[in-house]
């Protein structure tokens, strides 16, 4: 029977496994580095064994690839968060000014406008600084600012 594809030179498999771990550091879906390591560990076994084809290279290298993800991708995504992380122009707690936009009113807080609704009922006016409580469904839920404070 004769090889479609001749036998892959190792320095070739080593190239293309550290450039899947390049791509792994962009991506970071721990998919690519198994693969990526795969290609690496059939490269330098080049040296070691003569390959009989190019296809046996390929086979081994994507049947270790997707043996390391299903064992160990398991294990590398246990230390990484599961949360998404809160967008700090999201959170509130820091002050914000009332500034006329249009014809009405909004808060102007973490550089952009907000719409808002007053906690305390409280009327507020252009100009004035206001406390952002929190923000929720695009409205910024405002308190005014104690001026003794």
């Amino acid at each position: 029977m004769e090889n479609v594809l001749s036998v892959i030179p190792a320095w070739i498999m080593l190239t293309i496994g550290v450039a899947l771990l390049g791509v792994e550091l962009l991506l970071g879906s721990f998919i690519v580095l198994f693969f990526g390591i795969a290609f690496i560990a059939v490269g330098v076994s080049g040296f070691f064994f003569e390959w009989s084809s190019g296809e046996l290279q390929l086979l081994t290298t994507m049947l270790l690839g997707g043996l390391l993800s299903f064992v160990m991708r398991g294990f590398v995504m246990q230390g990484t968060s599961k949360e998404d992380l809160p967008l700090e122009t999201m959170q509130g707690g820091d002050s914000g000014e009332i500034v006329a936009d249009g014809g009405s009113l909004r808060v102007m807080y973490k550089g952009t406008t907000w719409k808002f609704k007053t906690l305390d009922g409280s009327e507020v006016f252009a100009g004035e600084e206001v406390l952002v409580e929190h923000l929720k469904n695009n409205v910024a839920h405002i308190k005014k600012l104690d001026k003794e404070a």
